[in-house]
Formats: structure tokens, C-alpha cells, sequence
């Protein structure tokens, strides 16, 4: 199946620079168009008001972070072409729902390597994107 349409999902994590990295190498190698997706995490917005700032202050702060953070890794790599989505909500969630609307055709994603009781109780975007979508996806290490 040749892929045409790659979705890279980042973080802000040093590790998303590899993961972009290889993504546009191997969409380059396939004459594929590429999207980054930044999901902005709802659920690490204080709905009780104790940071000081309402909820939608905090989404607005967490997505200029997330635009900050997309631009910093367009300068390094040189990008110049593609897409850009900032949705909100669950990561792995809102991942797979880009890509199906988006039309992706490959996901390509990295992992923290977490393992044992940190990933039991913080849950693994990787695995739970994995799970929901049915398009393949592409896992980046991050010993890689």
C-alpha cells in the first residue's frame, strides 16, 4: 500500500525532534504529504481553579506552547511543507481521529520507553493509539 498522506504526532519532548526527523525522511523516500499533530492534553487542565487560571487559560497557554514547540522543530529541520493540527483532548484519542479526517494513509509516533508501574498507572499514548486506530502506524523508540 504506498502511503501518500503521513501524520507525525509530537510532543514536547526532545524525543518528537527524532520522531519528526524520521518522519520526513521517510515521507520524502515515499513522495508523501506530511501533517504534524500537537494534541493539546486536556486532561492536565486544572479544572478546579488552584493554578490560579480557568481552564481556558490553561488550554490557551498549553497551545501556544504546542505552536512555539512546532515552529522551533520547522526552524531545526527546515520544513516547509506541510500541515499542521492542534487539537484537543485525549493524545491517543484525538490522534487517530486526525488521521482519519485528515485522511492519512501511516501514523508515525514516538514512545517514551516507559515500562512496569510508571506505564501502568500513566497509561501509554503509543499503545492506546495503537489500540483505537486502524490505519498502521510506525513507532519511533526512544533509544533510537
Amino acid at each position: 500500500m504506498p502511503y501518500k498522506k503521513v501524520l507525525i504526532a509530537v510532543d514536547d519532548s526532545e524525543h518528537s525532534i527524532k520522531v519528526v526527523e524520521h518522519g520526513v525522511n521517510s515521507s520524502s523516500q515515499l513522495g508523501a504529504t506530511i501533517a504534524l499533530v500537537f494534541v493539546i492534553d486536556t486532561t492536565k487542565v486544572n479544572n478546579e481553579g488552584k493554578s490560579g487560571r480557568l481552564p481556558q487559560e490553561q488550554i490557551a497557554k498549553l497551545k501556544d506552547g504546542a505552536e512555539k514547540f512546532i515552529d522551533g522543530i520547522v526552524n531545526q529541520l527546515n520544513l516547509d511543507k506541510f500541515e499542521r493540527f492542534l487539537p484537543e483532548g485525549k493524545p491517543s484519542k484525538e490522534i487517530v481521529s486526525t488521521a482519519n479526517t485528515w485522511g492519512a494513509d501511516l501514523i508515525i509516533m514516538g514512545t517514551r520507553g516507559k515500562t512496569g508501574i510508571k506505564r501502568l498507572l500513566l497509561g501509554s499514548t503509543a499503545e492506546n493509539t495503537l489500540r483505537l486506530s486502524n490505519i498502521p502506524i510506525l513507532i519511533v523508540p526512544s533509544k533510537s
